[in-house]
């Protein structure tokens, strides 16, 4: 089953929000860490990918036990991750009562590059609670374009209204969509996307942690077409109970006169700061997806994995 059906489906995201709303925290959380217990004892194809995914990130001389835990981990995260962003309403994100710590002198470094007229493309990894933070920003009056995946499901389009609810203009990929991106940079605004994610096979592979990976390139591209900054920023949960905000210096776009080359470097860099944001929780990676290209390997005591 993927992650959609369990995570993301309509039905699903709407009883995620009246269980949320109903319902004190510690009941979430405990949900959560029962939904993920069930996964793993499965070992459905949600697991088994998330542990592949995982192997790439982890020490290599990780037990297979150690990848079991963290696979599980990463399913308790996401649900906590919906919990907390269906529990916070627009008020709460207006009124900063969202659960959401930061870094003052980081938060208002990056206010500096959002509102300096130059245009910024914020990117994300799956980490930990990235739509909670993109939501919050967003209520601080920072007027975001979303680039969301160009054929949603009905859980990704259920996602994509709660994100317009609180504040996001969300534009599932189209030509019109990136023509609206690029005229946004350029008048100094911010188009958010996510970059951690297969979208394409036709995409050049990247190295990313520790192997080849199709990612896409498209926030690169848009940064060197209208001379934006690339900012990455990642929210994950502390032991606390808080969700806390990181967000690393931005980054300028080097040029060589070499487009393509141009392109294939940017990129690089931008992994190389995702890859720090995912290091700090990896267990809070929510990724659903297979990342890298290998062979079908065993997920012992369940369903194969999805990995191809």
């Amino acid at each position: 089953m993927k992650a959609q059906g369990v995570l993301g489906s309509a039905p699903g995201m709407m009883l995620g929000i009246a269980i949320a709303r109903a319902t004190p925290k510690r009941f979430g959380y405990w949900l959560a860490a029962r939904i993920a217990r069930f996964s793993a004892r499965r070992r459905n194809n949600l697991f088994c990918t998330l542990r592949t995914n995982l192997a790439h990130v982890l020490p290599p001389e990780s037990a297979p036990e150690e990848l079991d835990a963290a696979a599980e981990r990463v399913i308790y995260h996401a649900g906590v991750s919906y919990y907390d962003m269906f529990r916070a309403g627009v008020d709460d994100y207006v009124a900063g009562r969202a659960p959401i710590r930061y870094d003052p002198v980081e938060w208002e470094r990056t206010l500096d590059v959002l509102n300096d007229g130059r245009g910024t493309v914020l990117v994300g990894p799956h980490v930990g609670n990235f739509d909670l933070a993109a939501q919050w920003i967003a209520a601080q009056g920072v007027e975001i374009q979303a680039l969301s995946l160009a054929d949603p499901t009905t859980g990704n389009r259920m996602q994509n209204w709660l994100r317009r609810r609180r504040g996001m203009l969300v534009t599932p990929i189209s030509m019109s969509a990136l023509r609206a991106a690029v005229a946004r940079l350029r008048k100094g605004g911010v188009v958010l996307t996510g970059v951690d994610r297969p979208v394409s096979p036709d995409d050049e592979p990247v190295q990313f942690f520790d192997a080849p990976a199709r990612l896409p390139d498209g926030h690169v591209r848009l940064a060197l077409q209208t001379d934006a900054w690339v900012v990455a920023a990642s929210c994950v949960l502390e032991p606390d109970g808080c969700w806390v905000l990181h967000v690393p210096p931005p980054l300028e776009m080097e040029r060589t006169g070499n487009r393509e080359a141009d392109v294939r470097r940017n990129v690089r860099r931008v992994l190389e700061v995702i890859e720090g944001l995912i290091r700090l929780a990896p267990d809070q990676w929510e990724m659903f997806e297979p990342v890298w290209e290998y062979p079908a390997h065993d997920c012992p005591h369940g369903e194969r994995g999805t990995p191809r």
